[in-house]
C-alpha cells in the first residue's frame, strides 16, 4: 500500500463518496468488496448445511458441531492473522485468506464422511479468521485517520449485504442443482472478479513502508491498556447482542409469543437487513464528526433499551418496531469499536490487538446463543431479556469510565 494515502487531506466532513473518490478509494473498494465477497460464501452456505449434513446421515447433534466449526475457525485464527501480518505483506495474507475461504467450502461439496466435512469447515473458519483480521487492519492502514469510521462502516455495510445475498443465491442453486453445487460456487464468481481484476491492479504495492511509519508512530505513542479493554468489552456486547439477541433470542419470540411464520419473520429480517445497510452507509461518519466515545456509549444504550422493549406485551407491529429500532442501534455502533480500537492501538501492535478485539467479539458469538438459549429454558424469555440487557449496560458503563475520546475536538 502506498503510505502516502496517510498524508492526503480529507476534509472534516466528507462523506462515503470523498472517501471512495479520495487517494484511496480504489483500494477501498477492494478491500471492503473482497471481504463481502467471503460473507457471501459463507451467507451461501447457511441454509445448505443443515441439509446437507441430514442427507449424509449426520445426526442434529453433531449438525450444531459443524455450524459451530465456522466460528471456532475464526477464534483459533484472529490473534495469530494479527501477529502474522506484522512478518509478512499483509495484502497477500488478505487475498490468500480469501481464496482459502473459497477453496475449503468448495472441499466441503467433495467430502462423504462428517470427521472430513468438520475439519473442513474449521479451516474454513480459519481462512475467514485470516481474511477478516488482516483486512481490517489493511482499510486502517490505507485510509486517513478522519475517515476511519466511514471506512469501517463500508465494510460492514457490504457485509452485510453479501451475507443477505448468500442464503439466497445458496437456495436457488441447492433447488436447481442439488445440495453439494452450493459449495462449488458459493462466492466464487464473485470472488474472481475482485482478486483478479481489482487486486492485481490496486493490492501489488509492498507494505513495508507502511509498516516503518507506523513503528516511527508508534514508538512515541503510550500503551492505551484501559480504552482497548474498554472497547473489547463492547466488542463483546455488540457480537452477543447480534448472535443472542438477534438469531436466538428474536426468532423464539416471533415464533411463540408473537405468532409469526417463517417466512414473514424472513421478511422482517430482510428489512432489518436492508435498513442496517442503508444506515451504516449513511451514518458510518458520524463518530468521525461528533467523537467515537459520544456514539458507542449511546449505541450500546441503545441496544439494551431496544432489547428491553421485548418484555412488554407486544403485538405484531409492535414487535416489527421494537426489532427495527434494535437494527437501527446495533448498526449505528456496529463500526465504530473497530474504529476506535485502530486510535488507541497503533504502529506494529495494532494487527494483534484487531486480532484480539475480533477475538473476544467471535467468542461472544459462540457464548451469546447457548447462554441465551440456556436461560430461556430454564427461567423462560424474561430472564434471557435481562441477561442481554446487563451484558451491554455493563459493557456501556465500563466504556463510559475506562475509555478516553480518541478524535479531536478540532477534527469534529
Amino acid at each position: 500500500m502506498r503510505s502516502k494515502t496517510h498524508d492526503a487531506p480529507v476534509p472534516e466532513r466528507s462523506g462515503m463518496r470523498a472517501l471512495l473518490r479520495g487517494p484511496s478509494g480504489e483500494q477501498v473498494l477492494v478491500i471492503t468488496g473482497v471481504t463481502a465477497a467471503t460473507q457471501m460464501v459463507w451467507g451461501v452456505l447457511v441454509p445448505i448445511l443443515p441439509a446437507f449434513a441430514t442427507s449424509m446421515g449426520i445426526d442434529p447433534g453433531r449438525i450444531g458441531l459443524l455450524i459451530a466449526g465456522f466460528g471456532i475457525g475464526r477464534v483459533l485464527a484472529n490473534i495469530p492473522a494479527g501477529f502474522l501480518g506484522r512478518r509478512i505483506n499483509r495484502s497477500r495474507l488478505f487475498l490468500g485468506g480469501a481464496l482459502g475461504v473459497v477453496l475449503f467450502s468448495a472441499l466441503c461439496g467433495l467430502v462423504e464422511d462428517f470427521e472430513w466435512l468438520l475439519a473442513l469447515r474449521v479451516l474454513t473458519g480459519i481462512a475467514g479468521g485470516v481474511t477478516m483480521t488482516s483486512g481490517q487492519s489493511l482499510l486502517v492502514d490505507v485510509v486517513d485517520p478522519r475517515s476511519r469510521a466511514r471506512a469501517m462502516s463500508l465494510l460492514q455495510g457490504l457485509q452485510l449485504a453479501g451475507g443477505s445475498l448468500g442464503p439466497a443465491l445458496g437456495g436457488f442453486v441447492a433447488t436447481y442443482y442439488g445440495l453439494r453445487a452450493p459449495f462449488f460456487v458459493s462466492g466464487a464468481v464473485c470472488l474472481a472478479f475482485v482478486c483478479w481484476v481489482l487486486i492485481r491492479r490496486s493490492l501489488r504495492t509492498s507494505l513495508s513502508s507502511v509498516h516503518y511509519r507506523a513503528q516511527a508512530v508508534e514508538d512515541s505513542q503510550p500503551r492505551a491498556t484501559r480504552s482497548f479493554t474498554a472497547a473489547c468489552v463492547v466488542g463483546f456486547a455488540v457480537f452477543f447482542s447480534r448472535f443472542g439477541i438477534q438469531q436466538t433470542l428474536l426468532p423464539l419470540i416471533a415464533y411463540q409469543a408473537i405468532g409469526l411464520s417463517v417466512s414473514e419473520l424472513g421478511l422482517v429480517f430482510s428489512g432489518v437487513a436492508l435498513l442496517n445497510i442503508v444506515c451504516v452507509v449513511f451514518l458510518g461518519g458520524l463518530s468521525d464528526r461528533v467523537g467515537r466515545k459520544r456514539v458507542i456509549v449511546t449505541s450500546v444504550l441503545a441496544v439494551a433499551a431496544s432489547a428491553s422493549a421485548f418484555a412488554l406485551p407486544l403485538n405484531t407491529l409492535g414487535f416489527v418496531a421494537v426489532v427495527a429500532a434494535f437494527g437501527l442501534a446495533t448498526s449505528i455502533g456496529g463500526p465504530v469499536p473497530a474504529a476506535y480500537v485502530a486510535d488507541v492501538v497503533r504502529g506494529q501492535r495494532r494487527g494483534p490487538a484487531i486480532g484480539v478485539y475480533r477475538t473476544c467479539g467471535d467468542l461472544a458469538g459462540i457464548l451469546g446463543p447457548i447462554l441465551i438459549g440456556f436461560a430461556i429454558s430454564c427461567h423462560g424469555f424474561l430472564a434471557a431479556i435481562i441477561l442481554s440487557v446487563a451484558v451491554n449496560l455493563v459493557a456501556a458503563l465500563i466504556f463510559a469510565a475506562a475509555a478516553r475520546e480518541t478524535v479531536p475536538r478540532g477534527q469534529r
